[in-house]
């Protein structure tokens, strides 16, 4: 009987200390894993944009570092890859980016193209490798064109142009369709002249008193002749 308690007793001793033992490997392999996870979190990649959002023809100056690039290690030096997303998940473009000496990356991307079609969050997507990848999110409004500009300007430039050439016109008219046109009471007021102007009546009596001498000296002329051969012929 002794022998049977001393059995069970080393049983239940030897479990205990399987049981401690168990448990001190567990709790070492989750500090581990929280060590790993906490040294994974350090930023290897970093990628920033100097606004939050963009307008139709504004430029998105974008920046990193890569904090672990080594010119020297083969497995590290490489360009990285940057990919624009736009709202719909459509991919804008694709571009390789070269990496300066201490890690550092900057590139420029224009606002706006046919492949902007709608507003919304667009992405901008790094990566260095296969595995290694940080994106940033930023808003997008497409504006208006600015042909509506345009015409408002030219609208002002037609009525300013129609300004000057009213002014040319004379009292009592006013300028429609490019013309310079007689005002309606104007018009009624103006008298009618039924005779003729002044320089018409000077230059008729100027003509009329021309013929009247013309004809006094024709007569002259004729009574000349006529008392001449008149006394011709008494000689005679």
């Amino acid at each position: 009987m002794k022998a049977i308690l001393l059995l069970v007793l080393s049983v239940i001793i030897l479990s205990q200390g399987y049981g401690l033992a168990y448990a001190d490997h567990g709790g070492s392999s989750h500090a581990t894993f929280t060590a790993a996870q906490e040294a994974s979190s350090v930023p290897i990649i970093t990628l920033e944009t100097d606004f939050a959002s963009y307008e139709t023809g504004e430029t998105i100056h974008v920046h990193g570092t890569v904090s672990d690039y080594n010119a020297e290690d083969p497995y590290k030096n490489f360009d990285i890859t940057l990919r624009l997303i736009a709202s719909n998940n459509n991919i804008i473009s694709i571009s390789q980016i070269p990496l300066d000496s201490d890690g550092s990356y900057s590139t420029s991307i224009p606002a706006g193209g046919p492949l902007w079609k709608s507003d919304g969050d667009y992405t901008i997507s790094v990566s260095h490798g296969s595995d290694r990848n940080v994106s940033v999110t930023f808003a997008f409004v497409h504006s208006e064109p600015e042909e509506e500009v345009v015409e408002e300007t030219t609208e002002e430039a037609i009525e300013i142009i129609e300004e000057e050439l009213a002014k040319g016109c004379g009292s009592g008219t006013h300028l429609e369709d490019g013309v310079c046109v007689l005002d309606e009471t104007a018009a009624e007021t103006t008298p009618v002249s039924t005779g003729t102007s002044p320089s018409t009546g000077f230059n008729s009596w100027v003509y009329s008193i021309s013929f009247t001498i013309l004809i006094a000296f024709a007569i002259m002329i004729i009574l000349y002749l006529i008392s001449r051969a008149s006394r011709n012929k008494n000689d005679n």
